[in-house]
């Protein structure tokens, strides 16, 4: 894909929006509660929402097998809503659609407590994904051979729901959608890092050819890390008028929180924008607004 064929596939998303606006309202509106004017949700709609779910229609035309999305993006970037938005729209499609979080694969608060006694206490906190059942779920949809149970992580409590709340995919999907802070994450030289980072760094390093079966690749960023801790204080807001007052962080934590991961992000999120195996990168403003669009994969910039 080119620049002269982006730009096609925005005006064959302009008019789909057209034909399917009353469907695509529905989902945003009424299913995932996006509270944009108008004109807001047309744009996100036009140039984020419908080109990847036409080009996720396009593979699996042509594949006729399990399509693999991967979106990763900093927090509070609108990987969630991509995902289910994809989801909800495929689904209408007629499609089997799966989709999960890479969040749901940390390691459990047991496991954690442990390596943080056993290694450093920075490993009690969610900062690396279980490798092992990273790779058994990745391999359960590559070669697929029948049920595959996937884990869901309740983060009040810090650990993972019982088993018996697990997502269970019963048969072959046809679209699958994994999201994550660090989906796509690649290790970088050790040389300069400390002890405990170079742990974690070997650790990416596990799971960084993992990627390759996903058929699509996405990753979401923002400007600065300041955008970031503004993206989850919103998120946090959304989530105790949801849920209550007493859930989740306030605005002292979400800083403290992010400014912890700002290191991570900065040497595992961030140099998506350049890095080869990415399809397109989309790049916010404070306002959630697209900057930018490129494709490290393609060489273009729209």
């Amino acid at each position: 894909m080119n620049h002269k064929e982006f730009s096609g596939l925005i005006q064959t998303s302009e008019n789909y929006i057209n034909e399917n606006s009353d469907v695509l309202f529905q989902i945003c509106l009424e299913q995932l509660k996006l509270y944009l004017d108008n004109e807001d949700l047309i744009e996100l709609l036009r140039i984020e929402f419908v080109p990847i779910y036409l080009q996720l229609s396009e593979i699996f035309q042509k594949k006729k097998d399990t399509v693999v999305l991967g979106i990763a993006g900093v927090n509070g970037s609108g990987k969630t809503t991509l995902s289910r938005f994809l989801s909800l729209l495929l689904q209408k499609d007629g499609y089997y659609t799966i989709n999960f979080s890479m969040d749901d694969l940390y390691p459990t608060k047991e496991e954690r407590v442990e390596l943080a006694k056993n290694i450093d206490p920075t490993l009690e906190t969610r900062l690396m994904y279980d490798n092992p059942l990273v790779k058994r779920i990745f391999e359960s949809f590559y070669r697929w051979e029948g049920p595959i149970l996937i884990p869901k992580f309740d983060k009040s409590i810090d650990d993972r729901f019982p088993e018996d709340e697990w997502q269970i995919v019963e048969k072959k999907p046809d679209f699958v959608i994994i999201e994550g802070v660090f989906t796509f994450a690649q290790s970088i030289s050790a040389e300069s890092l400390s002890k405990i980072d170079q742990y974690i760094n070997s650790k990416v390093n596990e799971l960084s050819d993992s990627y390759n079966f996903m058929d699509f690749k996405i990753a979401l960023l923002a400007e600065s890390v300041e955008n970031v801790i503004q993206f989850r204080q919103q998120q946090e807001i959304e989530l105790r008028k949801e849920k209550g007052n007493n859930f989740g962080m306030n605005p002292n934590e979400v800083e403290k929180f992010i400014l912890f991961f700002k290191t991570y992000l900065q040497r595992y999120t961030w140099p998506l924008e350049n890095n080869p195996i990415i399809d397109f990168v989309y790049i916010f403003n404070s306002k959630r607004e697209v900057t930018k669009i490129l494709s490290p994969k393609f060489n273009f910039v729209y």
